[in-house]
């Protein structure tokens, strides 16, 4: 049995590629199995991917017959794999050399579900790291795990966690997949390990989704996985500090998405989001919390102050514009 399955979904990452894959097949830690998914890419991807597979004979490559989306494709790969712990490394990115081998002793000395190293930016033109600000949560993750809902592949986690509680990727979105995964995990996770000095380098690219104007799409794939997340949280045991600071991390998305230069078509369903995530709060207490709602625009805040006070917020999902 390897000691971590590294699952890498690939789609059209010909000018990262060579240096993801560098970085982990020369792993300290020699002990792995490399799952690569070729998503049905357009570029040489595919062919970067059986140059290292017939060289590498521990990388399994899985090749998509049509273009799934990198959860079908991190899916695809759970389901093959066969080590004690998963890791997930994005094919634009790439990790340390020792980076498997630190967070896999610490966790088998802990007896860890998950074990969590730093994330680091990578500026591909002047090849500059530094630490990532928004990644940069370690030290809130230490005061409550809960803060660990983003930020995936900075960790490894338990195989028989993972299968056990069947946590999947949501398919059929391509936006904020990852939280979804997270806090899957978060809600079935015992115990996590932090493990400072090991390090996963995002390529930080500005045309990437995640950087990209938000598009009606991407707003729609947040309505849907927020609303799930907020119902798989309201069904869960998650104690209320717990259950806050996720809930926050999602009104934060929406306060700065309606902030941006986005189409008003894409605004008004992030607010759909809000208002739904208003509307869902499970505790009464908790809506004494402050979510930067003063922050709405103006716009936007009058609109909620339609539905009713900021203290008492009930409004269906499908709410009618005003």
């Amino acid at each position: 049995m390897p000691k971590v399955s590294v699952i890498i979904p690939v789609y059209n990452t010909e000018k990262y590629l060579r240096k993801c894959l560098d970085s982990v097949c020369n792993q300290t830690l020699s002990d792995i199995e490399i799952i690569c998914i070729n998503d049905r890419s357009l570029d040489s991807s595919f062919e970067i991917l059986k140059e290292f597979a017939q060289q590498d004979d521990r990388i399994k490559l899985l090749d998509f017959k049509e273009n799934k989306g990198a959860a079908a494709a991190r899916n695809a790969g759970l389901a093959e794999v066969q080590g004690e712990y998963v890791g997930f490394v994005d094919s634009d990115d790439f990790i340390d050399f020792d980076f498997y081998e630190k967070l896999y002793t610490k966790a088998k000395e802990t007896s860890a579900d998950a074990a969590k190293g730093n994330v680091y930016n990578y500026n591909p033109q002047t090849q500059e790291t530094y630490l990532s600000e928004f990644y940069n949560m370690n030290d809130k993750i230490r005061e409550n795990k809960a803060y660990f809902h983003y930020g995936f592949t900075s960790a490894i986690y338990s195989r028989q966690l993972l299968a056990q509680n069947n946590i999947k990727f949501p398919e059929g979105i391509v936006y904020f997949e990852d939280p979804y995964f997270s806090v899957q995990v978060l809600l079935n996770l015992k115990n996590i390990v932090i493990v400072d000095d090991a390090k996963y380098f995002y390529t930080d690219i500005s045309q990437s989704i995640s950087r990209s104007t938000l598009e009606v799409s991407y707003a729609n794939d947040f309505l849907l996985v927020s609303k799930n997340i907020a119902e798989m949280l309201n069904k869960s045991k998650i104690d209320c500090t717990s259950y806050t600071i996720i809930f926050q991390f999602l009104y934060n998305f929406c306060i700065n998405w309606l902030n941006e230069k986005v189409s008003n078509e894409a605004k008004d369903i992030v607010f759909d989001s809000l208002v739904y995530l208003l509307d869902s709060f499970l505790y009464p207490d908790i809506r004494t919390v402050s979510f930067k709602l003063q922050l709405l625009p103006k716009t936007y805040f009058f609109k909620l102050l339609r539905y009713n006070s900021l203290n008492n917020v009930k409004a269906p999902l499908n709410i009618k514009r005003v």
